[in-house]
């Protein structure tokens, strides 16, 4: 699985020498091809050089030339959709073809549900949830002979219980005899010194006067205190600045598609102008088929001229020097139905990154 509904799988392919041999690439799939390895004997290997043809819908084209011992690895990216392919190499040795299949299936069930699912059967598949349980089982056991073993002690604890009770009644009848003794004892309270007493209490109360005082002071100031600090609070805070705006997507006569990551300057291009551009060129599969950056030659062309493919003609108009663009290109601005055998497939819908250089 890549992302969404789209999955590849490894595809191997070993070309005989001297053969032809094909292949079909089945419908709604397509090839991408990564590598072409020449098997060569080491005991027989020299210095010569092997190529390797493809042939699609009667026409033939090399994909790679091959070199004993200088070149005997080529790396490849060609996407090829669906139909019948026919590979010539070398009449000497084999060539191994490498790569993937890509396809997209429609399917409903949510992408991260069937990874949990897939999870679960190879966990049970391996037998982790039975072992979970037994050891669950084997735990819960322990706790329960942690149990039994505790369960004299407190048994014991309980009959020492019943002997403490016996001992508290005797000791609470010894303080009850105790207490009728203090109180057939004179019931009277002498008050010596009582003026002294009031005295006293008429100090404490000034006081706590005093005190409740100072109270109500420091209670006022720590209420001036923090209405001050509320007012601070209740200024109006600045503003935030606004979030960036996403760039807007502009759709165009013919299901052309672009919108503008990077903003220009200065005049827009119309038909007629010259335009220097560094571009990459994409499939949907996300393969790049061209592409000039970030540092090879710029592209100099005429727009509106028919000199590049019409998405380009139509979508490139209005932009500025400095500005990027993203273009989406359906089949009949492209390249048709036919395709550029065989890096781009047939009614494939390309994507571009272009960024505008000078207008001359």
């Amino acid at each position: 699985l890549l992302n969404g509904n789209m999955y590849q799988e490894f595809w191997g392919l070993q070309v005989k020498a001297g053969k032809e041999t094909s292949y079909e690439v089945p419908e709604g799939k397509m090839l991408n091809l990564s590598q072409a390895t020449l098997i060569v004997n080491k005991n027989k290997g020299g210095n010569r050089q092997h190529l390797l043809m493809c042939e699609s819908d009667g026409k033939s084209f090399p994909l790679c030339a091959l070199r004993e011992k200088v070149c005997e690895n080529s790396a490849l990216a060609l996407s090829l959709s669906a139909g019948s392919l026919t590979f010539k190499g070398s009449s000497v040795y084999d060539i191994s073809l490498t790569g993937t299949l890509v396809w997209e299936e429609e399917d409903d069930e949510d992408p991260a549900e069937a990874l949990k699912a897939g999870v679960r059967k190879i966990l049970q598949s391996n037998g982790t949830g039975d072992e979970d349980e037994d050891e669950d089982e084997d735990e819960d056991e322990e706790e329960d002979e942690e149990d039994d073993a505790d369960a004299p002690t407190k048994m014991k604890g309980v009959e020492n219980g019943a002997d403490d009770d016996e001992d508290d009644d005797e000791d609470d009848d010894e303080d009850e005899d105790e207490d009728e003794d203090e109180d057939e004892a004179p019931k009277k309270v002498v008050k010596a010194s009582t003026a002294e007493e009031d005295d006293e209490d008429e100090d404490d109360d000034e006081d706590e006067d005093e005190d409740e005082d100072e109270d109500e002071d420091e209670e006022e100031e720590e209420k001036e205190e923090v209405s001050k600090k509320s007012k601070k609070r209740s200024a109006p805070e600045e503003k935030s600045a606004p979030p960036a705006k996403k760039p807007k997507i502009v759709k165009m006569n013919g299901g052309l598609k672009f919108r503008d990551t990077k903003p220009g300057s200065g005049k827009k291009a119309k038909k007629g102008n010259t335009l220097v551009v560094r571009y990459r060129g994409l499939l949907k599969s996300g393969i790049v088929f061209d592409s000039n950056m970030p540092r090879g030659k710029p592209f100099t062309f005429q727009l509106g001229a028919g000199e590049v493919i019409k998405g380009w003609d139509q979508g490139l108009v209005g932009m500025q020097a400095g500005g990027k663009r993203e273009l989406v290109i359906p089949p009949r601005l492209g390249y048709g139905q036919g395709g550029v055998p065989p890096k781009i497939p047939g009614n494939s819908t390309l994507l571009f990154e272009i960024q505008l250089l000078k207008i001359k």
